[in-house]
């Protein structure tokens, strides 16, 4: 279907307008078929078709259509057209009650909406997408990095991104989808594969909410959707002439300039009330992310009797950002429509798009023949040019010679990043963490200085090792630590890895780690505040984390450790507040005390929580998602979602006897979480988890159920964390259950709000509660706010039986 047909004869030409300007991405296809193709930016256009007689139809908005037979039974043709702008004519109609007549129209629209959205049960069709991406004007560095340190920016037309893309595309009623990429071409690299598909450009407008994730988690009302006449108001702008049909062009208005709605202009066809064309577009005041405006124009054309079809998709947007501005477009042209195919039984699974193996390796001679929009002059030398950069940059003379330039280390590098080596050419590097984070202070090893390396090797199949060695030695406990790790990622198809690691180490009490080192230097230092506790243990582990089956995830972990219980040293704070003398005056900090290291006991520094001992334990957790749906590519598969909720089962076993190992005990926790995207409300998600200990032997508290507390300002707002509770008050030796619910509203609220809607602010409540045998309710309701998923605010408020015990707020920055 995808592939040319055996000597075929090319239509091509250019097509203008009367003074000669080219007009592009007009539609050029055969009459009574979707066989077709659209111009470039430059007006041509080719056209591959068996020899024969065709009626070919010219068409594009705001220009009469044109249709002129041609004979190609004698090979090839050039035939170049003049298309002739239309003239609007004002609608006669009765206006009632100052109505405009636009609203008559619209009415009937929105009755045929769900019609039309039905109409076709299922189809299939081939699909060529061409995106390109340029930049118009940019800094030489942000945040102090280079913008273009390799020069990819062309400086005559600025394209940074260029792709094409040929895939089979088939659908069924509701939402069945199967795509299969069968050719793939990226300017610059021969090795990728475009990221092109098709599904992302069914912006249907016959739903009630155009769904948009890249730009809004929230969506964007369709003008003829149910509640249309709520979010806009419509202007007849005029009617033109389609052959014998009449539509009517129509001006969408957001009622509100910060509702999510389309501006532009809508075209329906008089009489059928079906969708024509859309020229719609976005702003920044509809709450969109990244880019300024976008706009999505869209031509149907008849596939069959009473039945038509998106022809041509085309996305054109505008962005700036710190000083970055730029442009592009994707266009889409899906062609060869069969309707109601007879799909093979289970033809649709949860693969829904699969890229070929050989995408990528097909030759320009297969693009030329293949390609139904002609390339433009400045994207065939884009193309050229960075083929001809690619073979350079992919050889060993230039990599060695980027190598030489950036394996220098830079006080950036040595100080607050770290520092990398590399040799690109064998996909090999290794890095060293920066000098900030080589020192750290906790009262258990006092000032802490530490050194991390990882040693990393990849292959072009996506398999790659990682090995990372560690080295701390604490200047107040006078204890030297090594420990490292290594892991093979071996079969990326199946995220499968494999992790062997081992040594001596301290470990925090809770395994999820939950007060971060930088943090808890903080809080002890200015806040005699000692969160982090630790203990120490000599280890060997081995791991494997895998996808079973689609929808399975399996993480096994064995661990063999002899533990022993640690104290505080240090006892060293800075104190902010100074006296005349210059020496520490008497304040709250002098009053307070550090907690011991035992979080059992806080105030007696000599206890332990645990006596020394040796363990095997063995952790197994499974993540269910059922009927989880994904695409694949060559040695890698992309994750969709799945629109049932996720179900995790975990098993702990402390396995005693085992080379003197002591640890004695049975847990199992069952959990479920979900998102629901709620489309206009936003998004709701929510965690439940309910766990037991089934015997307890010998149980050593680092093995109780920890919840995720946190006592500080910095929070990184994990779904399964709290806000304001206690690391460890609360552990369970016994049994529990937990719940977080969470609901970001996306500015369905704060964009009433003058001040705020500019801030493109996503407004979020939630709750967290949990209850044990010795607790019978602990809550928290919380409300923030959130920038684009990089900076959150959150005020809580915490109550134990329903009497308020804790309130604060919490930021959260994600770089």
């Amino acid at each position: 279907m995808l592939c040319p047909a055996l000597h075929a004869v090319t239509l091509s030409g250019k097509v203008t307008s009367p003074a000669g300007e080219a007009l592009g991405y007009a539609a050029v296809y055969v009459k009574g078929t979707s066989k077709g193709t659209t111009t470039n930016t430059e007006g041509d256009y080719t056209l591959d078709l068996t020899p024969g007689n065709y009626t070919i139809i010219f068409q594009m908005m705001g220009y009469y259509q044109k249709q002129f037979d041609v004979d190609l039974t004698q090979g090839n043709k050039t035939l170049d057209v003049v298309l002739t702008p239309t003239t609007l004519q004002l609608k006669e109609a009765v206006i009632t009650d100052g109505e405009d007549p636009a609203y008559a129209v619209i009415r009937n629209a929105i009755r045929k909406r769900k019609y039309y959205r039905d109409q076709v049960d299922a189809y299939t069709c081939d699909v060529y997408i061409k995106g390109l991406q340029r930049v118009t004007q940019h800094p030489q560095k942000i945040m102090g990095m280079d913008v273009d340190p390799d020069g990819d920016i062309d400086s005559a037309s600025g394209i940074v991104y260029l792709s094409e893309s040929v895939s089979t595309f088939n659908f069924r009623q509701p939402d069945k989808i199967k795509e299969e990429m069968v050719s793939s071409k990226v300017s610059g690299d021969n090795k990728a594969f475009s990221y092109n598909r098709a599904s992302d450009m069914l912006f249907n407008f016959y739903d009630n909410v155009i769904e948009i994730e890249d730009l809004s988690e929230r969506g964007f009302v369709s003008p003829i959707a149910n509640n249309a006449l709520f979010f806009y108001k419509f202007r007849m702008a005029g009617t033109i002439m389609d052959n014998d049909s009449m539509v009517n062009k129509i001006e969408v208005i957001p009622k509100r300039k910060t509702d999510p709605c389309f501006h532009g202009y809508i075209y329906i066809m008089e009489n059928s009330w079906r969708i024509y064309a859309t020229d719609l577009y976005l702003t920044k005041d509809a709450q969109i992310d990244f880019v300024d405006t976008l706009t999505i124009s869209q031509t149907y054309i008849p596939v069959e009797k009473d039945v038509w079809m998106v022809f041509m998709n085309k996305f054109t947007f505008v962005f700036g950002f710190m000083g970055l501005q730029g442009n592009g477009y994707y266009v889409g042209v899906n062609k060869d429509y069969v309707i109601n195919p007879d799909f093979p039984k289970k033809f649709f699974d949860n693969e829904e798009m699969h890229v070929a193996d050989d995408a990528n390796l097909k030759d320009s001679a297969y693009w030329q023949t293949t390609r139904p929009v002609p390339l433009t002059d400045e994207e065939e030398r884009d193309y050229k040019r960075r083929d001809s950069l690619m073979q350079i940059r992919n050889s060993k003379p230039y990599l060695d010679s980027i190598d030489k330039r950036t394996n220098r280390p830079g006080f950036t590098d040595i100080f607050l990043t770290g520092y990398s080596y590399s040799r690109r050419y064998n996909h090999f590097s290794v890095s060293v963490s920066p000098v900030v984070r080589a020192f750290s202070y906790n009262t258990v090893q006092g000032w802490r200085t530490g050194l991390d390396v990882d040693a990393f090797k990849s292959w072009d199949n996506n398999r790659w090792l990682s090995v990372g060695p560690s080295a701390s030695y604490g200047i107040g406990d006078k204890k030297f630590y090594v420990d490292g790790e290594a892991t093979y990622y071996y079969k990326p198809v199946r995220f499968a890895r494999v992790t062997a690691a081992g040594g001596t180490t301290t470990a925090q009490f809770s395994p999820r780690d939950p007060v971060p080192v930088f943090i808890n230097t903080i809080y002890t230092l200015g806040e005699k505040q000692n969160y982090m506790k630790l203990y120490a243990k000599k280890y060997g582990s081995l791991n494997w984390f895998g996808e079973v089956t689609n929808g399975v995830m399996m993480n096994i972990n064995l661990e063999y450790a002899d533990r022993t219980p640690l104290y505080n040293t240090s006892f060293y704070y800075w104190n902010w507040r100074f006296g005349p003398s210059s020496l520490p005056a008497p304040g709250y900090l002098e009053t307070r005390r550090f907690t011991s290291n035992n979080p059992l006991d806080p105030s007696d520094n000599s206890s332990a929580a645990f006596g020394a001992h040796r363990s095997l334990d063995l952790n197994a957790q499974a993540i269910i998602r059922f009927k989880q749906k994904y695409y694949t590519r060559p040695n890698e598969k992309i994750i969709l979602g799945s629109k049932y909720p996720a179900i995790g089962i975990q098993y702990r076993r402390g396995i005693p006897g085992i080379f003197g190992s002591k640890t004695d005990y049975d847990f199992l926790k069952l959990s479920v979480r979900d998102e629901i995207n709620l489309k206009l409300m936003g998004k709701f998600r929510y965690y439940f988890a309910v766990g037991k200990f089934l015997s307890q032997k010998y149980l050593p508290f680092m093995d109780y159920y920890h919840f995720q507390g946190n006592r500080t300002f910095w929070s990184t707002f994990a779904q399964q964390s709290f806000q304001l509770l206690d690391y460890y008050t609360y552990s369970t030796n016994t049994w529990f259950m937990e719940a977080h619910a969470e609901h970001h509203f996306n500015g369905f609220l704060f964009d009433k709000i003058p001040l705020l809607k500019k801030m493109h602010l996503t407004e979020i409540v939630g709750v967290n509660w949990f209850m044990t045998d010795r607790v019978p309710s602990y809550y928290e309701i919380y409300f923030g706010a959130d920038k684009l998923g990089l900076i959150r605010v959150d005020f809580a408020l915490g109550y134990m039986q329903n009497a308020k015990v804790s309130a604060g707020l919490r930021l959260g920055i994600r770089i």
